[in-house]
């Protein structure tokens, strides 16, 4: 028994690695632990961008669109609508001639009375949820001071609204018509506060409140009592409009506000905030009611995505202990996958508290004769969309987290990182230049062109102003001479010459890291391990179809293919090779201008080698040559006057060597010397 036991583990661990286990084991091993955890946060990308555009389509614009269309775009004086309305009397007539028109409807496109159904309905397809709201924020009476020298012809004054001024007492309206008669409208607190995108003034949630039911009549007899009890008089600083409605056929649930402001210096300010959004989705999933399998699986690969959210919080800390607090800090890749997780937290908290809420009033949805109170949801859902929109970023920018092994990959961070202190002074400065143009244009045209009313309105436009976008006919006509030095002068400094050096620190920091690229792709020995594993798989499928191929079409085992460790050397090869070539492409001009030179200098040296080579055989011919001559010189005898014979005679003793064409003696012949004997 004692030695079965070790031979049936032994049996057993040498299964597991020939089994399925043994061969996934295997498998795991073979590819790099950068190469999962990439995988791993490629699937967590994939669940994210499933999360924000999975229940997203083009069905909430439209929506929007139609709202917007029936309310707003209808014209209800020639060539006057919602958004061109001017006066407190256009107001009124918008109110009574489009607003309520359209909210009840009485009669169809062929003027057909509607069937009580069919009257809760506005667009024919958006159906209204409970009651509609009128809130008026009013101030004080008397709430500013009128200088002594008007006082007998100016008997009031009301200033702009500020939490100091409103009026928070109930509205007391006394006919103008029946003496006696009033009508009472209270002061409600809500957490409607709103703040304008115009006059950037912030409301707060309470006012006098009306509510309108859904019953035609009676919410003409309550606007006759707005018009008879001058409701809207003058203390009256803005007024809210909100309704929702429901479409059934896309889900959706319209939240909607109209605002119409009446500013103390007289002007009217409208704007409307039209939120279509799927509030009721995930309460339909988790009661059952009538939900799609598209929105089930929408909300559970949301709670999958959220769990992936926990774990890599819970390593992220694990790390932060590991490393120590201070190491962690100075670590930038850390810090962003700090700073992402801890907004993922904040959206869970906040989707969280959204369906409790939807939850809680979803019930409230079928009753006609309440106001659902919608403002705060439809801002946190909004709210969530904000900051899911900012933390995309933050997880995209994360990938160079892991791809940065790779030199080619690093350039945008190690660019940014070469340029940031230089950067950093730049935007200091840059900072210094616009707030200062900002001020002048706001102080020189802020009262006169909507685009500098305030500061930052100002800088905004001088920000479009560098892109190309601006108005210099405008700014001419309020004030020629300031409009044009105040314009031209920003567009030198700014555009010219502080941009301009932005630009250039950041092709300089390029350019460095562009060359030091070069150099450690000259020098790289092989590619990082996510790299090759990123080849290896982007090469499987030519792999696999040419093994299946091979298999079916193949005569020979052989035919299959190269084995693996041959694909592996065949690759990392290729990947040499390519890193050299990239080298190549990634010089910077000074280093292809240093290549050329040292070009043209090899030519000229192999030039001059040959050219000293055919001078030195030239000089040992010359020698060659001049030994000839001696011997001729030498051998050369002429007898003197009165000898033997009457004629001069000159003797020639010995033979003369033969030269070849190269001016050498040839070799060879009688003792002599040439072919002709003595």
């Amino acid at each position: 028994m004692g030695k079965a036991s070790p031979s049936k583990k032994k049996s057993k661990e040498s299964e597991d690695d020939t089994g399925p286990k043994g061969l996934l084991i295997a498998f795991m091993k073979s590819w790099s632990p950068e190469f999962w955890e990439f995988v791993k946060y490629l699937f967590f990308i994939c669940l994210f961008c499933f999360v924000v555009f999975g229940p997203r389509n083009s069905d909430p614009y439209f929506m929007k669109r139609g709202i917007e269309d029936t309310f707003t775009v209808n014209e209800f004086d020639y060539n006057i609508d919602f958004n061109r309305m001017t006066t407190k009397d256009q107001a009124m007539k918008w109110f009574e001639n489009i607003l309520i028109e359209n909210l009840l409807p009485q009669v169809d496109y062929n003027g057909n009375t509607l069937s009580s159904e069919d009257k809760g309905f506005v667009a024919v397809t958006n159906k209204r949820l409970g009651t509609s709201r009128m809130r008026a924020v009013k101030v004080k009476t008397d709430s500013c001071d009128v200088p002594s020298a008007r006082q007998g012809t100016i008997t009031e004054c009301n200033a702009n609204f500020m939490s100091s001024t409103e009026n928070k007492a109930d509205f007391n309206g006394t006919s103008t018509i029946t003496a006696g008669k009033f009508w009472d409208v209270p002061y409600k607190e809500s957490n409607d506060g709103w703040l304008s995108p115009s006059t950037k003034i912030s409301y707060g949630g309470g006012g006098q409140t009306i509510e309108f039911d859904n019953d035609y009549g009676n919410v003409t007899d309550v606007w006759a009592k707005v018009k008879e009890f001058n409701f809207l008089d003058d203390t009256t600083r803005a007024v809210f409009f909100q309704t929702n409605f429901y479409n059934a056929n896309v889900d959706l649930v319209g939240a909607v506000k109209f605002s119409i402001e009446f500013v103390a210096s007289g002007a009217v300010i409208t704007s409307s905030q039209i939120k279509c959004l799927p509030l009721i989705r995930p309460v339909r999933v988790l009661l059952g009611d009538g939900a799609s399998s598209y929105d089930a699986l929408v909300f559970f690969i949301e709670l999958a995505f959220y769990g992936m959210v926990i774990m890599y919080t819970i390593d992220e800390f694990r790390i932060m202990k590991k490393m120590g607090k201070k190491a962690y800090m100075k670590n930038i890749w850390c810090c962003l996958d700090f700073v992402s997780l801890m907004l993922f937290i904040v959206v869970m908290i906040l989707r969280f508290f959204s369906l409790t809420f939807i939850g809680s009033v979803y019930d409230d949805f079928k009753k006609e004769n309440i106001f659902l109170d919608l403002d705060w949801v439809v801002y946190f859902a909004g709210l969530v969309d904000n900051v899911n929109a900012f933390n995309s970023v933050l997880t995209f920018l994360k990938l160079f987290k892991f791809v940065r092994e790779n030199r080619r990959m690093s350039q945008l961070i190690d660019t940014i990182k070469v340029a940031s202190i230089d950067m950093m002074s730049i935007l200091v400065i840059i900072a210094i230049v616009a707030s200062g143009y900002g001020i002048a244009f706001h102080i020189a045209f802020g009262h006169a062109v909507d685009e500098y009313r305030d500061f930052t309105e100002s800088l905004f436009t001088l920000f479009l102003a560098t892109l190309g976008d601006f108005d210099m006919d405008e700014l001419r006509s309020y004030n020629q001479v300031l409009g044009a030095f105040l314009f031209v002068s920003f567009i030198v400094i700014m555009f010219f010459i502080v941009v301009s050096m932005f630009l250039a620190i950041v092709d300089s920091a390029y350019e460095a890291v562009r060359e030091e690229l070069a150099n450690d792709l000259q020098h790289a020995q092989e590619s990082d391990p996510l790299t090759i594993d990123l080849i290896r798989v982007i090469s499987a499928p030519k792999v696999i179809s040419d093994t299946i191929y091979f298999i079916f079409v193949g005569d020979k085992a052989g035919d299959i293919g190269p084995s693996e460790e041959e694909l592996e050397k065949q690759r990392a090869l290729e990947a040499k090779t390519a890193a050299a070539e990239e080298a190549k492409k990634q010089l910077s001009p000074e280093a292809l201008e240093r290549q050329a030179k040292l070009k043209v200098e090899h030519e000229f040296k192999k030039l001059y080698d040959e050219a000293m080579e055919k001078v030195q055989k030239l000089t040992e011919t010359q020698e060659v040559l001049q030994n000839v001559l001696n011997k001729i010189s030498n051998n050369m005898i002429v007898p003197e006057e009165g000898g033997a014979g009457d004629n001069k005679e000159e003797e020639f003793f010995g033979e003369l060597p033969e030269i070849d064409e190269n001016g050498e003696e040839k070799k060879g012949g009688g003792e002599g010397g040439g072919p002709g004997g003595e």
